[in-house]
């Protein structure tokens, strides 16, 4: 897993001065460096940087930073990663622009953002049996802003677009015989990456995979999945097949 750090231009040129075994935390009133995993980094930037042009984006890789690394809560009580030392070059995995764009700033594609399935994982989901019955697992986390592309809404928030999807393709989940089996609310991760929150989960059940498949390609819900890509963060979507209920686990 990566977390993030963005910088000022004179920030970033003068870490890249300090060479690659010398520095000191860049949030030196704090004494250690404030991070974003992918998910927070877009409230981060619209947080603390609101406006600002000429922005760096750092991408350090967990591991790397070892023990420095702590999770400890912050907004809202939510788990942040503070690195507790000095942000060396070393350390630094990637780092790219951060331009500003009409909707804010223009984040990267980045590892942990998940939003659609990728070539590999949809013909893995193809080859699959497609008359039986199953349920998706939907874990979603929302955009605090909507990023929808240029000539699409403005100012809407992350879950109101989610509410948008939800409204338009409701009808094609009835139509092709789905239905939503479980809904309910995150509260904490047991076991799992520190900083991961989900903002909504739930279950849709579909009498087969066909039907799934049926609605995803209809033109009602391709109108209506806009809504969904400007609304999630990230996402995991899981295939699940019926089995029979026990007394004990596994």
């Amino acid at each position: 897993m990566q977390v993030y750090k963005i910088l000022r231009a004179p920030e970033w040129q003068a870490l890249r001065e300090r060479g690659e075994s010398a520095g000191a935390p860049v949030d030196a009133a704090d004494g250690y460096v404030h991070l974003s995993t992918a998910g927070q980094l877009r409230e981060t930037a619209a947080r603390h940087f609101a406006g600002e042009a000429g922005l760096v984006l750092l991408a350090l890789d967990e591991e790397a930073l070892g023990g420095a690394l702590r999770w400890e809560p912050s907004r809202g009580g939510a788990l942040f990663p503070h690195l507790h030392g000095p942000l060396r070059l070393t350390e630094i995995a990637w780092h790219a622009p951060l331009p500003i764009g009409p909707g804010g700033h223009v984040l990267p594609a980045l590892p942990e953002a998940h939003v659609d399935p990728d070539r590999a994982q949809w013909e893995a989901f193809k080859a699959l049996p497609r008359d039986e019955p199953i349920a998706m697992l939907n874990l979603v986390r929302l955009r605090e802003r909507a990023a929808y592309p240029p000539g699409h809404r403005a100012g809407v928030s992350g879950r109101e677009a989610y509410g948008l999807y939800g409204e338009g393709s409701a009808p094609v989940l009835a139509r092709v015989g789905g239905a939503i089996a479980w809904r309910g609310g995150f509260e904490a991760t047991l076991i799992g990456p520190p900083g991961e929150r989900w903002d909504l989960v739930f279950v849709a059940s579909y009498p087969n995979a066909g039907a799934f498949m049926a609605m995803i390609s209809d033109p009602e819900y391709r109108a209506a999945v806009v809504h969904r890509q400007a609304a999630v963060e990230t996402s995991r979507l899981l295939r699940l097949g019926a089995a029979e209920p026990g007394a004990a686990f596994g």
